[in-house]
């Protein structure tokens, strides 16, 4: 039976103190407690053997219809802090999903309250835009941009990315390279495909007039992130 796992790492929010004694419980979608786990002293846990489509569904493009992941809430408590649900956690066939917890005190003036009585926080992870469909940069950027290629890649310090699709009205925002290649092309892959095709996952894509990502001297990305 094909299977992931959950590591859970809790901490105090904004500090990197780990939270220990943490009480976790890992829901399926119906509900029903999959496994009780405790953060150790590093405030870390794991939910192992978590049942999970096969990985092959992941590995078919023309599959639509059955999603290639299963999906768990986190309800996770510890005395004098706010509980936290965390919906939509997703779990793929032979990977591990790190799930990090950052925990606020639950009573006001350093009371320390049980976990219950203080209102919980709840996050809620959207479906994967591979499968929901959605998601992508949009069409191929045009071939011809203005301003020079480059002979070599040159990693960009920060990065300019445009909140939506290229034709909608949304913000872009400069975030750090690294941030990029962890919180958004991570995004428009899945935890499975294999090495070289992660490395070839596709730059943002921009149309005439959007945002364009910058070297660190200023000069547009190199042609190999430019198009698809």
């Amino acid at each position: 039976m094909p299977t992931g796992s959950i590591r859970i790492y809790a901490s105090v929010a904004g500090q990197a103190a780990p939270l220990s004694g943490v009480q976790v419980a890992v829901l399926d979608e119906s509900g029903v407690a999959v496994a009780r786990l405790t953060t150790d002293e590093a405030g870390a846990a794991e939910a192992a053997a978590l049942a999970a489509p096969d990985a092959a569904y992941s590995l078919q493009e023309s599959n639509t219809t059955v999603r290639p992941y299963a999906v768990y809430r986190l309800r996770a408590e510890a005395a004098g802090w706010q509980s936290q649900l965390v919906d939509g956690v997703q779990v793929f066939d032979g990977q591990q999903t790190v799930a990090r917890l950052e925990f606020l005190p639950g009573g006001g003036d350093g009371d320390a309250l049980p976990a219950r009585e203080a209102a919980p926080r709840t996050i809620t992870i959207p479906p994967h835009v591979l499968f929901a469909g959605g998601g992508g940069s949009g069409p191929a950027p045009e071939e011809r941009l203005p301003g020079d290629v480059l002979s070599e890649v040159v990693v960009p310090r920060k990065i300019t990315v445009h909140l939506g699709r290229p034709v909608a009205s949304a913000r872009n925002v400069t975030v750090s390279f690294q941030s990029y290649i962890a919180n958004v092309a991570s995004s428009e892959v899945y935890p499975t495909w294999v090495s070289h095709t992660v490395s070839a996952a596709p730059c943002p894509a921009w149309p005439a007039g959007a945002a364009r990502r910058q070297s660190p001297r200023g000069r547009q990305a190199p042609r190999a992130c430019r198009a698809r």
